[in-house]
């Protein structure tokens, strides 16, 4: 059963997600502010840079409304760990809006308790991928962490360490597979951002994407990053650990994201293997059937795939605007979660695959509605346009006589209003009287006058600030103009 989500702090939320830690930052907390982490280490404060973040097992995302995750693997640097069961964490959150002396701070401390290791776990998050074996207790003669260690101390391969830390001792040597091998010693290969460590009945490897010794692999229609390394700790290999994070496989209609996950990853997997445990999930954090059925997600097998299908709009999800080509575009994003658990035949060597896989629509054309509320007898133009997400602003209206922005519309009497729709959206509208110089005016006969409003308005999209216009042509041009451009004989 799922934890209860515990509030740390205002706006700040924390949870365990099986063998992960994850704080959430509400909208009003980090929305305009600029971000910095710190992780506690003793007495050392610790600035976790997009690098250090890959290399440590953490990870962060934000939408475009401040809305902010950060999660952290439970084998990552600076985790207290208990008995390789009961986990905790200390940082430093800061909130920044202009400079650096305006800031907020936040201290977090959580606690999470995992014990439902497999005997190989894979982890897959959005900046970097491990990989986690209890193979080192296989060792003849070495059955724990301080055994491992005083054996390889005593045969010279690695340097004193006083005390448990950090920094994997025990490991001596680590040689990659490209798939030609790449052997590098402990140091080398942490100055090339990958991660090792070991605890009390576990070894890890933690490597971020696109780095030299990673490779792709094409398996079915999704293709799998890679990276495979053996771990020396002495004269025997420790444990030959790979780890595989997919790419691809999306499939994309107006209505439904269909993410394609091979049934069988070679090589996390080798030989015949059948699949014991199957979830999914949404941010880390797993769903049960009844939640699932609730936001019309399925989780389905064939005979090569794992298929997960979500309906473009899931309120798990969030759009965003876009204008290419000075048009406006949306896209839906989110971030859907697979766990697996592959055991071979005749062993219960059991694999557990969790990945976190976020993704995003192409972008989609959004029409934009001219509507004409204009009544005659009141001889005003009222035009709203529309609908737009909230992260659309309006800049300004060109008219006949020239480009004002909303400020100086509304300074002129040519009243600018926004307008909040029910289901989050918004439209914009403008009201201009018929006898303002903006107005067009033609008299085609005797007492008969005939007034035209073309417009442009100028619309920008945050926080990128990208311009995309929508313009309303005078009626005769084409068919089916802007209903704004009607004309109104009196």
């Amino acid at each position: 059963m799922r934890k209860p989500e515990k509030m740390l702090a205002n706006g700040v939320r924390s949870d365990c997600a099986g063998n992960l830690m994850r704080l959430s930052l509400d909208e009003a907390l980090a929305v305009g502010n600029q971000l910095q982490v710190e992780a506690i280490n003793g007495t050392q404060r610790i600035l976790v840079t997009p690098s250090l973040a890959a290399q440590c097992g953490y990870s962060m995302e934000s939408d475009p409304w401040g809305n902010t995750r950060i999660y952290m693997s439970l084998l990552g640097c600076f985790m207290a760990n208990k008995d390789d069961s009961t986990f905790s964490t200390s940082l430093k959150l800061h909130m920044y809006k202009h400079t650096p002396s305006d800031v907020v701070s936040h201290d977090v401390t959580q606690t999470c308790s995992y014990s439902r290791w497999a005997f190989r776990d894979v982890l897959c998050d959005r900046n970097y991928m491990e990989v986690y074996d209890s193979k080192m207790n296989k060792l003849p003669g070495v059955s724990t962490r301080q055994g491992l260690l005083k054996l390889s101390r005593r045969l010279g391969f690695l340097k004193y360490t006083p005390q448990d830390s950090e920094e994997a001792p025990g490991i001596w040597k680590m040689t990659f597979y490209t798939p030609e091998p790449v052997a590098m010693v402990l140091k080398e290969a942490e100055q090339a951002g990958y991660g090792a460590k070991m605890t009390q009945t576990r070894l890890a490897i933690r490597s971020p994407y696109h780095t030299s010794e990673t490779y792709s692999e094409d398996v079915s229609i999704a293709s799998v990053t890679m990276t495979s390394a053996d771990l020396m700790g002495f004269v025997t290999p420790i444990v030959k650990q790979v780890a595989g994070s997919l790419t691809g496989g999306v499939l994309f209609t107006d209505e439904f994201i269909s993410w394609h996950i091979p049934r069988r990853v070679t090589p996390l997997t080798e030989g015949k293997a059948k699949i014991t445990e199957l979830y999914m999930g949404i941010n880390g954090q797993r769903l049960d059937k009844a939640q699932m059925a609730t936001r019309g997600y399925s989780l389905s097998t064939t005979e090569f795939h794992i298929v997960v299908d979500i309906p473009v709009g899931s309120p798990d999800g969030y759009y965003k605007s876009h204008a290419p080509d000075f048009q406006y575009h949306i896209t839906y994003t989110i971030e859907p979660m697979l766990e697996v658990t592959w055991r071979p035949e005749n062993t219960n060597e059991e694999t557990k695959y969790k990945i976190l896989f976020p993704i995003t629509t192409p972008p989609m054309r959004h029409p934009i509605n001219t509507i004409d509320y204009t009544i005659p007898e009141e001889r005003v133009f009222n035009v709203h346009v529309g609908a737009f997400l909230h992260d659309v602003i309006l800049k300004n209206i060109t008219f006949p006589t020239g480009v004002l922005s909303v400020e100086e519309c509304n300074a002129r009497g040519f009243a600018v209003q926004e307008h909040r729709l029910a289901n989050g959206t918004k439209m914009f509208s403008v009201s201009v009287a018929f006898d303002t110089e903006a107005v067009l005016k033609h008299n085609p006969e005797p007492l008969v006058t005939t007034y035209f409003l073309p417009l442009v308005f100028g619309f920008a999209v945050l926080p990128e600030d990208l311009p995309f216009a929508h313009r309303c042509r005078a009626p005769g041009i084409s068919a089916g103009c802007c209903s704004s451009n009607t004309h109104w004989n009196l």
